[in-house]
């Protein structure tokens, strides 16, 4: 009987043993393949090659039962396909059409975001930027309902690349400018970086090459001091285009063939025959014919049309060249070639310089009708893109303005996410630790009631905070439409009276160029405090723009409006300017507007509002007018 028993005991003790080293296997198998999660979601790890030795590694570590990292490594996977490969880009997008058919991906909001932003991106790369901003526009707005600050950041980084690309500047800047925060705040380092490196080159497309190539500088240097050269080289690319831009073609000439014998010496066919295309442009400018045409020559089995940032280029230039040299039909092949690229990504700033070189070689064929065609589609398309195009300094401060607002939204969101964070990591130790959950069950149970109660409350007060004008306390541009939206449809639905005014504040920047930012502030406050005076509780009032206001007047009709709008434009004329510098006064203008019969949807409504302010701007200021 003791032999039985010692024979059962050394039993346990062996099927602990071996439980006990398959859990420790398991466990390090898992802080391995997480690790391996963090450095490809870090952007660090950028050769295909490199990535798909990595992913050999990982996803033998990832049990076929754990469902979550199962869904993290199908993100990983579908980030992993080459973007410069047609074959790759087809992979990418068959994989990710069919992984988004799992049926588990309704509970798993964030990698299903994720998987369709992989789409999108590869959409784009295919050429289909139709379907890519659809997408991307719509994944901005379910990150944010998510909360989930790198989703944010990607899907803000890529629209602000697309768009930018297309000529939109303010809308790219936004975007990247938000990314680049949210990066930061999650110390992102490598997207950091490409998030500045975008934004130089939008300023360079805006043709403020000073501040390009300052951006462009600072981001070389650090390229070089982490000893990332290949890195460093494409900067060196950009910087030569933007010194192109200012006339500069030597310097540019120099520092392209810098990069391009650097790619060279590396065989990195891709980047140099990338390079080579830029260059083309350049010796074209010098009058280097021949040689701009040897180095395109070079660049055709590299730059497919999927290639879209170089191939539309390629063929421009080579249409410029064949008009130099007189052969003219090759000439307007290299231009179909070039429109059908250029209209594929609607780059607007492209197409106008196709038109361009398609006239001169109708010119040159002695084809005057075709010449004047082409040359007056040139005209329209170029009035077109002026129109997209703000002056550098408006556009610059109207974008910093929204950044600011959008950071100051953006802060509870960071909390929140760190919130998270700390609970999943608490809910993973858990799982290791159950014996103590048994244990202190209670204790735990009082402290997460606490800390949800907490939570609570602060969500409470930051989601107010994040529907609030920082500056002025009024409510901002989000929390005042979807107001009006609620106001417009009760109105419609119960036949009552609708109301809204519209204002800004008179030569508001004069005031700002006088007096400065501070004193532009203080009237900007003073302002909001007039609403708050002359309506009071009865209607609401926000700041959606700089110097722009919205009030919402439900159940009040046209006239009454015009009441309310002239009281407000009065006080504002005979307010108390004691506090501000001497000689300082301030007026608004006003546009009132109301529901009508014919009216069915909001924007309607606050578009007569605008037509009026419009009005009032052009016919004096300082005064109220009704549409």
């Amino acid at each position: 009987m003791p032999k039985l028993i010692q024979l059962l005991l050394i039993s346990l003790a062996f099927i602990m043993a071996s439980v006990s080293h398959y859990a420790v296997s398991a466990t390090t198998d898992l802080q391995r393949a997480d690790e391996l999660f963090d450095l490809l979601d870090s952007g660090v790890v950028e050769k295909n090659l490199e990535k798909k030795q990595y992913l050999e590694e990982l996803t033998p570590l990832v049990p076929k039962n754990d469902l979550a990292r199962q869904l993290r490594l199908a993100r990983t996977i579908c980030w992993s396909y080459n973007m410069q490969d047609d074959a790759e880009i087809a992979q990418a997008l068959l994989f990710a059409k069919q992984a988004l058919t799992r049926p588990e991906l309704t509970n798993f909001p964030d990698d299903k975001l994720d998987l369709e932003l992989c789409y999108a991106w590869f959409s784009e790369q295919k050429g289909d930027v139709d379907t890519a901003l659809s997408y991307y526009n719509r994944l901005v707005i379910d990150a944010y309902k998510l909360e989930n600050l790198r989703l944010m950041a990607d899907v803000r980084m890529m629209r602000g690349y697309l768009t930018s690309f297309q000529g939109n500047y303010t809308q790219g800047l936004e975007d990247l400018m938000t990314a680049q925060t949210l990066y930061k705040s999650l110390n992102v380092t490598v997207w950091v970086q490409h998030s500045l490196y975008e934004i130089a080159t939008i300023y360079r497309r805006l043709g403020d090459q000073e501040n390009a190539i300052r951006y462009f500088n600072q981001l070389h240097k650090s390229h070089i001091d982490n000893q990332e050269f290949d890195k460093a080289n494409v900067v060196i690319s950009s910087i030569a285009i933007a010194e192109e831009e200012r006339k500069s073609f030597t310097q540019a000439k120099k520092l392209f063939l810098e990069s391009y014998h650097y790619w060279n010496t590396n065989q990195n066919g891709f980047k140099k025959a990338g390079v080579a295309v830029n260059m083309a442009g350049t010796l074209i400018k010098l009058g280097e014919i021949n040689q701009a045409l040897k180095y395109l020559d070079e660049s055709v089995p590299f730059i497919t049309p999927s290639a879209e940032g170089f191939y539309n280029y390629m063929q421009l230039f080579y249409a410029q060249i064949y008009l130099e040299l007189g052969q003219f039909e090759q000439a307007h092949k290299s231009i179909a070639l070039a429109r059908a690229a250029f209209e594929r990504v609607k780059s607007l700033r492209g197409l106008v310089q196709v038109q361009l070189v398609e006239s001169q070689i109708f010119l040159m064929q002695d084809n005057w009708q075709a010449a004047y065609e082409s040359l007056y589609k040139y005209m329209e398309l170029h009035m077109e893109l002026d129109k997209k195009l703000f002056s550098r300094y408006n556009t610059e401060m109207r974008t910093r303005f929204n950044a600011e607002q959008i950071e100051a939204e953006n802060r509870h969101l960071v909390e929140n996410h760190k919130l998270k964070e700390l609970e999943l990591a608490m809910l993973e130790q858990n799982k290791v630790q159950q014996w103590i959950i048994i244990f202190m069950g209670s204790i735990i149970l009082i402290i997460i009631s606490t800390f949800t109660y907490k939570q609570s409350q602060k969500n409470k007060l930051l989601s107010a905070l994040a529907l609030t004008d920082d500056l002025t306390q009024l409510p901002n541009r989000r929390y005042i439409y979807t107001q009006a939206q609620d106001y417009f449809e009760s109105a419609i639905k119960n036949q009552q009276a609708l109301s809204c005014i519209s204002f800004d504040a008179d030569y508001f920047k004069l005031i700002n160029d006088r007096y400065g930012h501070e004193v532009g502030d203080e009237t900007l406050k003073l302002l909001a405090d007039t609403c708050r005076a002359v309506l009071g509780t009865q209607y609401e009032a926000a700041r959606v723009g700089g110097e722009e206001f919205l009030i919402l007047l439900p159940h009040t009709d046209k006239a009454q409006a015009l009441k309310v709008a002239q009281h407000l434009v009065n006080q504002v004329r005979n307010a108390d300017f004691s506090p501000f510098p001497e000689g300082f006064s301030i007026t608004i203008s006003a546009g009132v507007s109301s529901l009508s019969e014919t009216d069915d949807k909001l924007s309607q409504l606050l578009k007569r509002a605008d037509e009026a302010l419009y009005l009032a701007k052009k016919q004096g200021r300082d005064q109220v007018k009704m549409n």
